[in-house]
């Protein structure tokens, strides 16, 4: 068992991003964020899916994490962002150029939006926006960290709704409405983060589920963690409990709720910096175990025991 906090050993650097990065590429569009090292070449690559209203700017801190210890961290904006929902339907009186980060709030834009996250033809707009991503890589970083000289090993992540978008991408088998039994996994992609992942009877998701979900996988939840139907913590370490062995971590924060320690800093969620940090280096030793293959980063996660730091958690592996 290890106290010691994870240590990378690519030293952190300064950080580049770039916004609307090919905002007129077919099926991309403005909202591209990219985030990467300032003085190395990525060492690989996170698409990072964002939650429900939330936008491909947001969750900077984690992505400036990753990003100053060598990946480039590329991050969609989807049809689900707030600030798209309230220009497309008018009728719920959203001005799309305020801050609108407090739609949770409002009932009835957040009976809305709990709309969009159970309409099928939602899963698949993101799903199609990641294909359209990964199919045009080379164009992104050639906008951005500049092409490198060999193929860069990449992770598909995400966090609540996006987290969702990232185990199907992962191999998650689902049932769609006339069409049962759809997997949309993406080869490209040699592990995935769930970042307070959807269980079973959601979604599309059931029974058998996780069978093909065969790659590394990280899944993040806390006790305190709720689903849009009342999904307690257990219900979201499912992806982690119905997968099979090889590669799979899972870690449940003890008094962490849906934000994991908090994303933002808008008032809203509620701020626990232990439980943040923990995030940060849970993830980052993920994906420098999987995709960079340290054998630093596997001890470490092998070594957690009942906390990171300041932050308690349960921390399992098979």
């Amino acid at each position: 068992m290890t106290d010691l906090p994870y240590a990378s050993d690519i030293e952190a650097s300064d950080v580049r991003e770039a916004h609307d990065v090919l905002a007129s590429e077919p099926g991309i569009g403005p909202g591209l964020t990219c985030r990467w090292p300032a003085d190395r070449a990525p060492s690989g690559f996170v698409l990072f899916c964002h939650g429900l209203g939330s936008n491909g700017r947001e969750y900077a801190d984690l992505a400036r994490h990753w990003a100053r210890h060598g990946y480039l961290v590329i991050q969609p904006t989807f049809a689900d962002a707030i600030g798209r929902v309230a220009r497309n339907e008018p009728e719920l009186g959203l001005d799309p150029d305020a801050d609108l980060s407090g739609w949770t709030l409002m009932p009835a834009v957040r009976a809305r939006m709990h709309e969009i996250l159970h309409a099928p033809e939602h899963w698949l707009e993101r799903i199609a926006t990641a294909n359209c991503i990964m199919d045009r890589l080379d164009k992104v970083l050639e906008a951005t960290a500049g092409r490198p000289d060999r193929r860069l090993p990449c992770a598909i992540a995400g966090y609540s709704f996006g987290a969702y978008t990232a185990q199907l991408l992962a191999g998650a088998e689902i049932d769609l409405p006339g069409s049962p039994a759809r997997r949309f996994r993406d080869g490209r992609f040699g592990a995935a983060m769930l970042l307070s992942p959807q269980g079973r009877d959601q979604q599309g998701l059931r029974d058998g589920s996780w069978e093909a979900m065969d790659g590394p996988v990280l899944t993040v939840t806390g006790t305190l963690d709720r689903g849009a139907k009342g999904g307690d913590w257990r219900w979201k370490s499912e992806p982690y409990d119905l997968a099979p062995a090889g590669g799979k971590n899972l870690a449940v924060i003890e008094d962490g709720d849906h934000h994991l320690g908090g994303f933002a800093d808008n008032g809203i969620q509620r701020q626990v910096p232990g439980q943040r940090e923990a995030v940060k280096q849970i993830t980052l030793a993920f994906l420098d175990a999987h995709l960079r293959g340290s054998p630093a980063a596997r001890d470490w996660l092998a070594a957690i025991g009942d906390r990171v730091g300041d932050c308690r958690l349960l921390f399992k592996r098979k």
